[in-house]
C-alpha cells in the first residue's frame, strides 16, 4: 500500500506539466480542454494585423536587398509563429481527445507494478527538461527582441537629432513619429505582440513536447509487457489481448500528434534553415560594420532555431526507436507457441512497420540527419549571400 502510495505521489508530480501548458496557454484562449474562443479570436485577429504591418512594410523595402533581408529576419519567424499558434485552434478539438487520453495515464490504475511507473516516469521527466529549456529560450528570444532598441540603441541619423526613433519591429506605422511621446506609446502598443506570439509559440512547443515524451513513456512500457508474454503461459491470449488494445491506443494518439503539427513542422523546417541562413548573413554584416554589440540577440535567435529543430529531432527520434523496439518486442514474444495467435501478431508487426515519427507535412521525418542537413543547406545559402556582400 505504501509502495503504492508513492507511485501516486510520483505520477502527480508528472502530471503538474500539464498544469504549466494549462496557466500559459490560457493567456491566448487555447487550452484544449477549455478553449476560450472568444479570447483567441481577439488575439488572432490582432496578429493578423501585426502580419499585415509586416508585409507592407516589407513592400516597402524593396528593392533594397539589405532591408528586406532585415524585413524576412524578423517576418519569416514570425511567420511560423503565426501558423504554429493557428493549427492550435485548427486542431484543438483533436488535441483535446488525446490530452484526455494522457490524463488517463496519470493514475497507477493503468500500470503494473512499479517498475512500469518509474519506466514512464523517466520519459516525463526528460519531457520535463525540454519544456523548461523551450520556454526559457523562446521567452527570452521574444524579450531580448523587443528590448533590442533599448539595450542596443542606433546612433544618430544626423548631426541635427540627438535620439533616433527605433521600434523593436518591422511593423509598417501609418504615421509619423516625430515627438517622444509618440514614440513611447507607439513602442508600448507593440508589447502585447510579444505575449501572443510567444505565448502561441511556447504552448505549441510544450504540447509537442509533453504528448510526444508521453507516447514514446507508454511505448516504452508497453514493449516490456509484450516482452514479458514469452513468460505468461496460458494467459498468453488474455494479456495478448489488452496489449493490442494499448497498442492500438497509443498509435491513435501518436497519429494524431503527427497529424496536428505536419503542417507547422513544415512551415518551422522550411522557415528555420532560410532564418539560419538570414541571421549569420547579418551576422556577417554587423561584424564588417563593426558594431559588435548588437550580436547578442542574433545568438540568441540562432540558438533558439537550433534548439527547436534539435527538439523535434530528439522527439520524432524516440518516437521511431520505441515503435521499432515494440515492433521487435512482438516477433521476440514466443509467437510461435501459440498458433492462435499468430495472425494477430502479424498483424500488429505489420502496423510497426510504419513508426510513428514527427514529419514536416508529408516530406520529410525528423530525424539526427534533419539537423545536418539543415545546417548544411543554410551554409550554402549564406555563401551566396555572402558573395553579394564581398560584391558590394
Amino acid at each position: 500500500m505504501e509502495l503504492h502510495s508513492r507511485d501516486q505521489r510520483d505520477l502527480d508530480k508528472g502530471a503538474r506539466v500539464f498544469n504549466w501548458v494549462r496557466i500559459i496557454s490560457k493567456c491566448i484562449g487555447v487550452w484544449p480542454l477549455e478553449p476560450n474562443y472568444y479570447l483567441f479570436n481577439i488575439c488572432f485577429v490582432y496578429f493578423t494585423y501585426i502580419m499585415i504591418t509586416e508585409l507592407i512594410n516589407l513592400f516597402y523595402c524593396l528593392p533594397n536587398l539589405k532591408r528586406v533581408i532585415n524585413n524576412l529576419t524578423e517576418s519569416l519567424a514570425f511567420t511560423h509563429m503565426y501558423v504554429r499558434t493557428l493549427m492550435l485552434r485548427v486542431h484543438i478539438k483533436k488535441l483535446g481527445e488525446i490530452i484526455s487520453e494522457c490524463l488517463k495515464d496519470y493514475h497507477v490504475s493503468a500500470f503494473r507494478n512499479s517498475d512500469e511507473v518509474q519506466e514512464f516516469l523517466m520519459y516525463v521527466k526528460k519531457g520535463k527538461f525540454f519544456v523548461k529549456a523551450a520556454g526559457i529560450f523562446v521567452i527570452s528570444t521574444a524579450a531580448s527582441w523587443y528590448i533590442r532598441p533599448i539595450t542596443s540603441p542606433s546612433p544618430p541619423q544626423n548631426n541635427e537629432t540627438s535620439f533616433t526613433y527605433v521600434l523593436p519591429y518591422k511593423f509598417h506605422v501609418f504615421y509619423k513619429i516625430s515627438d517622444y511621446r509618440t514614440y513611447v506609446l507607439t513602442y508600448l502598443s507593440h508589447s502585447p505582440f510579444v505575449v501572443i506570439s510567444g505565448v502561441g509559440a511556447v504552448t505549441s512547443a510544450w504540447l509537442l513536447i509533453i504528448l510526444s515524451f508521453h507516447v514514446t513513456g507508454k511505448l516504452s512500457v508497453l514493449a516490456s509487457r509484450i516482452h514479458a508474454l514469452k513468460y505468461k503461459g496460458v494467459r498468453f491470449r488474455s494479456d495478448l489481448n489488452e496489449i493490442i488494445s494499448e497498442h492500438s491506443r497509443l498509435l491513435a494518439m501518436g497519429k494524431g500528434i503527427k497529424s496536428s503539427y505536419a503542417i507547422a513542422l513544415l512551415i518551422y523546417f522550411i522557415n528555420g534553415t532560410i532564418l539560419l541562413t538570414i541571421i549569420g548573413y547579418q551576422i556577417l554584416v554587423t561584424l564588417i560594420s563593426g558594431v559588435s554589440h548588437n550580436l547578442m540577440p542574433y545568438f540568441v535567435f540562432i540558438l533558439t532555431v537550433y534548439l527547436v529543430i534539435s527538439i523535434f529531432c530528439i522527439l520524432s527520434e524516440h518516437l521511431l526507436a520505441q515503435c521499432n523496439n515494440v515492433r521487435d518486442a512482438f516477433w521476440t514474444c514466443g509467437w510461435y507457441d501459440h498458433p492462435n495467435c499468430m495472425k494477430d501478431i502479424a498483424f500488429c508487426i505489420n502496423r510497426g512497420q510504419k513508426p510513428l515519427g514527427l514529419t514536416a507535412g508529408n516530406f520529410l521525418t525528423f530525424s539526427n540527419s534533419t539537423l545536418t542537413d539543415v545546417t548544411k543547406t543554410a551554409m550554402g545559402y549564406l555563401s551566396i549571400l555572402r558573395n553579394f556582400l564581398l560584391s558590394e
